[in-house]
């Protein structure tokens, strides 16, 4: 993981961040690790990841970013 890379992200329910917190307790691990760990394992189940290049990636990114008007 790139160092510094961060996000914002509202989980729009305070009932979740305890549970997160609660788990990275119990998991002796860092929030961060348990929130990097989750995404990274709903991308794989998705199977979004699996076989495409990182170009092949940031293309779909290129992609939607278009659709909702945000790059010209």
């Amino acid at each position: 993981m790139v160092k510094g890379t961060r996000i914002t992200v509202d989980l729009g329910n305070e009932e979740l961040l305890k549970a997160i917190k609660i788990a990275a307790i119990d998991q002796r691990k860092a929030m961060r690790q348990i929130i990097v760990e989750a995404l990274q394992e709903w991308l794989e189940k998705r199977g979004k990841t699996k076989g495409k290049s990182w170009q092949e990636m940031m293309e779909a990114v290129d992609e939607y970013r278009k659709a909702l008007g945000l790059s010209g």
